[in-house]
């Protein structure tokens, strides 16, 4: 009687202060999780282990990889089985293994697990989905954005009420005049990233990206339409645009030599409200996307694998990362984009941030991701590259693309996907 209770005594001073062996069904259990190595995503996880193991016992490890290696490494360990990851962070990117990821809806269902998600962010494509079932849920949220100069608009009396490309380029070309003799551009964007153009195309593309037949595919019209609507916005831009990066674009803007910029919110959000490296502080807001496409949206999602020989254990991992109170967190301290509407409805981050948050949900709301495969992504932007600095006409970028797209197969779950996005051609 005596070894049982010092045994009992033992095991209980094994575990977490606080905790009873009864709350710990998974103790003892190890699972590997990985993210992107951003400096944002990975961190956040690492700020969550030690609290997670205490409160599961569940032991955890955390990969971080940069993106291509991330991207690698998922679809290798699932296409061969390997089950080296059992929670796994991505994004359209890996459709391609969307069929070897763990349904999720009983887990939620069971735990009556949920929150205040944006609604647009709960959809088919925000959320990954295969054959009916969630798969993923998303863990971030960024939407292509623009962002313009509050102060320069109120001098010009402009207003920034637009609702097509149409619409924002008539703007574009008052600013024009507006400030005619300054060294202030009426927009700036990084044409020299050639992959950030994909956003802006799709914004103004409304057409399908899928064909009938399950192919990649684009509209003749729509597509030659876009691309050259696209191009005309160099008219408006600083001399030597095409050779912008992103954070050259983002510096033209927060030193005051644009008054509009098209970009990833988040990358230029905390810099431009920081003194110390913007002298557009409290002179700038979001605005709406233009259409009638899309704003483009990065939602990283986290899913298990079919082959995790810890299902319920990865679960309690994502429940764990994904919460309402974290996503604040990370917000607030790494910069990272809310999924849930409480983050932008916080009367905190409201008086903080209240020239940015209602144009970005009604942003992340319109918000669709794309039934591209990196390689499928690849093709265009490498292509887009060669329109931009005139090296090809739309009507060469067009058939250039469609031709590389031929040797691509979209696979099933990308197909499911564009066709829940109104992304597939009828018939």
């Amino acid at each position: 009687m005596k070894k049982a209770i010092l045994l009992l005594l033992i095991l209980t001073l094994l575990l977490p202060a606080g905790a009873l062996a009864q709350d710990m069904p998974h103790a003892g259990a190890e699972i590997v999780t990985n993210f992107m190595q951003s400096g944002t995503y990975d961190v956040g996880a690492e700020q969550l282990e030690a609290g997670f193991e205490e409160a599961t016992g569940i032991e955890l490890e955390i990969v971080a990889s940069p993106f291509v290696v991330l991207v690698q490494n998922n679809i290798t360990d699932l296409a061969t089985g390997t089950g080296e990851f059992d929670v796994i962070s991505g994004d359209f990117w890996i459709g391609s293994v969307w069929g070897q990821m763990h349904p999720l809806d009983d887990f939620i269902e069971r735990d009556m697990w949920g929150g205040s998600f944006i609604e647009g962010l709960t959809k088919q494509g925000p959320s990954a989905y295969f054959d009916g079932n969630r798969i993923g849920i998303p863990y971030s949220a960024d939407a292509y954005g623009l962002i313009y100069r509050t102060d320069i608009f109120e001098e010009a009396g402009i207003s920034a009420d637009w609702e097509t490309w149409d619409d924002f380029i008539a703007v574009l070309g008052d600013l024009e005049m507006h400030l005619e003799g300054s060294d202030i551009a009426p927009n700036v964007f990084a044409f020299g990233a050639s992959e950030q153009a994909a956003a802006i195309f799709l914004g103004m593309y409304d057409s399908y990206l899928v064909d009938a037949a399950g192919n990649y595919a684009l509209d003749h019209d729509e597509a030659i339409a876009s691309l050259n609507q696209l191009k005309s916005l160099l008219d408006y831009n600083p001399e030597g645009a095409t050779g912008l990066s992103i954070d050259e674009a983002n510096s033209v803007f927060l030193t005051g030599k644009a008054a509009t910029m098209i970009c990833w919110v988040s990358f230029v959000r905390a810099a431009a409200q920081d003194p110390d490296s913007s002298l557009v502080v409290d002179n700038w807001a979001t605005a709406t996307f233009p259409g009638p496409g899309f704003p483009f949206l990065s939602a990283w999602n986290l899913f298990i694998s079919g082959y995790s020989e810890n299902p319920d254990a990865a679960w309690e991992w994502i429940k764990y990362y994904i919460t309402e109170e974290e996503a604040k967190r990370r917000f607030v301290e790494l910069g990272v984009g809310s999924p849930f509407l409480s983050t932008y409805e916080d009367p905190e981050l409201i008086e903080k941030y209240s020239h940015d948050f209602p144009a970005m949900v009604e942003n992340l709301n319109r918000a669709e991701t794309v039934p591209w495969i990196f390689a499928a992504f690849e093709v265009f932007f490498r292509h887009m590259s060669e329109f931009i600095i005139g090296a090809a006409t739309a009507e060469e970028t067009l058939e250039n693309t469609l031709a590389d797209w031929s040797e691509l197969e979209v696979p099933e779950g990308l197909v499911q996907s564009a066709m829940a996005q109104g992304q597939m051609q009828e018939g």
